[in-house]
């Protein structure tokens, strides 16, 4: 897609930017997903950290660190939510907010409306099925290199039907 990323699997925030941060000076981008913004303030993840979410929010933007957040489309309504009008629950929206105003947080703009509707945890899945219809639900550019690549556990070996089957994800080299 002509940009250098990171595809990481570190959750939660915080200790990405606390990795990245180790080995740069410079300001942090995180792109993530609204769903993925929305998880951020649910005290589940944060059992560890005797602050809970304040803790780790704190942790994730001591540094330069900025997120760029892809909109969603609401499966029920079919609309579509940027982080500046999707909501959040009380008293949290506070904190959105002041993310947004001190430019923490940036809504990406720009985007394709037609990966609105593309949910993450379901295009993995298909790969770690073998499930070749996960690559319909990618730019062909990224299937190509998710391929080349064998990430996310995807191998291509032959089955009983000769279809793409894959490793589980442990394997993926």
């Amino acid at each position: 897609m002509g940009i250098d990323a990171l595809i990481s699997r570190f959750q939660p925030y915080h200790e990405l930017a606390e990795y990245l941060a180790a080995y740069t000076d410079q300001a942090i981008g995180l792109a993530v997903g609204l769903p993925s913004v929305r998880e951020i303030a649910d005290e589940k993840y944060y059992t560890d950290l005797s602050g809970g979410v304040l803790e780790s929010i704190g942790r994730l933007f001591k540094r330069a660190v900025k997120m760029y957040v892809y909109p969603t489309r609401d499966p029920v309504s079919g609309e579509i939510q940027t982080i500046e009008g999707a909501p959040v629950p009380p008293p949290w929206y506070h904190l959105r907010d002041l993310l947004l105003d001190i430019h923490r947080l940036e809504a990406i703009r720009g985007y394709n409306e037609a990966y609105l509707s593309i949910r993450t945890p379901d295009v993995l899945a298909r790969i770690e099925k073998g499930d070749p219809s996960w690559e319909r639900l990618v730019p062909p550019a990224v299937a190509d290199i998710i391929k080349a690549k064998k990430l996310f556990g995807w191998a291509e070996t032959s089955g009983p039907a000769g279809r793409l089957q894959s490793r589980s994800a442990g394997d993926a080299e």
